[in-house]
């Protein structure tokens, strides 16, 4: 091989810069605040998340991926750490370019590395199920956003309420060391549910984020 073959070959396989500015709305089946942030251990032995994004800004190398969204829904029998988990990717299908759903793939099964949570979880991944271009319909409204896929995903969240006055609560967790956000709202699901053959949960009335989420390639 020449080594001009050899210099094409490695360029091919270079991961392009990209950069993702989005919405991020977790939902997950654990207590509210979710113990996974503070001991590493879900409330009840096992994890299983929905989490919307709605990409306020992206790109990846030329590719522009401005105001699509993306839902991520997890599974793991015990631990996130601990493995084995199940993720399948469901992609807005607005995505109507070959190359923009190659990047959301990309960087949502962490092969294009970088900050964040992708590369981080995709290790601890067992069964990674074919991605699925669907009607996502993303509502953000902080504390109150929403989304869902017909018939397959459906999250709503809403605020905690004082028992006593009735008034909203404004409740935040900050971890300035966090991977995936250093600041969010908490909020509690009043729904959170999919329903497809390798994943059927319902979670509802458990712990939910709200926050605003950089990330970018190595």
């Amino acid at each position: 091989m020449t080594s001009s073959a050899t210099a094409t070959g490695r360029r091919a396989t270079e991961i392009p810069n990209w950069t993702l500015n989005a919405d991020y709305v977790e939902t997950c089946n654990c207590d509210f605040g979710c113990p996974c942030n503070f001991s590493g251990f879900p409330s009840n032995g096992f994890c299983s998340a929905l989490v919307g994004y709605h990409i306020r800004k992206g790109s990846y190398g030329e590719v522009i991926l401005d105001g699509l969204d993306i839902v991520d829904a997890y599974s793991w029998p015990r631990a996130i750490h601990e493995g084995n988990g199940t993720h399948q990717l469901f992609i807005t299908d607005k995505a109507n370019q070959q190359e923009q759903k190659n990047a959301i793939v990309n960087i949502f099964s962490g092969k294009a590395k970088g900050s964040g949570h992708f590369a981080l979880f995709a290790s601890t991944i067992k069964y990674l199920l074919e991605p699925q271009y669907v009607d996502i319909h993303m509502n953000i409204d902080g504390k109150k956003s929403s989304f869902s896929v017909p018939g397959i995903i459906d999250v709503k969240l809403e605020n905690f309420i004082n028992p006593v006055t009735g008034d909203e609560q404004d409740t935040k967790i900050q971890l300035p060391k966090g991977f995936i956000w250093k600041l969010a709202d908490a909020a509690r699901t009043k729904l959170m549910r999919i329903s497809t053959s390798s994943l059927n949960f319902d979670h509802s009335g458990k712990n939910a984020f709200y926050s605003v989420v950089d990330f970018k390639g190595p």
